[in-house]
């Protein structure tokens, strides 16, 4: 049996021969297909893993989702979801560099002015 094991340690099994473009969940009805689709958020897709026979086959870092899609199997009797993942650009990562190190600094400059200045944090919007 092969298995996506997300982040937050969220687990689905996965059909046979699944590749990070090309993943395939089964599911009973709509709701499980939003089940499905809510887990794959940004932060869970910063660590996934393969496994097959409770084995990891592969493990990954830093994904985006490129597209979810989800058909009904051929006996109708269920869903079958479409996930393709795909890893994050150098370009991406800089730039989730750059904004983590942004929120870092404004967060200090924002405590000090605060620290320094008494009565600061009620000044917004004051003219």
């Amino acid at each position: 049996m092969d298995k996506i094991i997300l982040k937050n340690k969220t687990e689905f099994e996965v059909a046979e021969g699944a590749s990070l473009g090309n993943i395939q969940i089964q599911s009973k009805d709509f709701d499980g297909i939003k089940a499905i689709t809510d887990a794959f958020t940004a932060d869970n897709l910063a660590e996934v893993a393969f496994t097959h026979n409770d084995e990891v086959s592969g493990k990954y870092t830093d994904l985006v989702s490129e597209s979810f899609s989800y058909a009904k199997t051929e006996d109708e009797t269920a869903y079958i979801v479409t996930i393709s993942l795909r890893e994050k650009t150098d370009i991406e990562k800089r730039l989730d560099s750059l904004e983590k190190g942004h929120i870092a600094n404004a967060t200090a400059i924002d405590s000090i002015i605060t620290d320094i200045i008494p009565g600061m944090e009620n000044t917004e919007g004051a003219e």
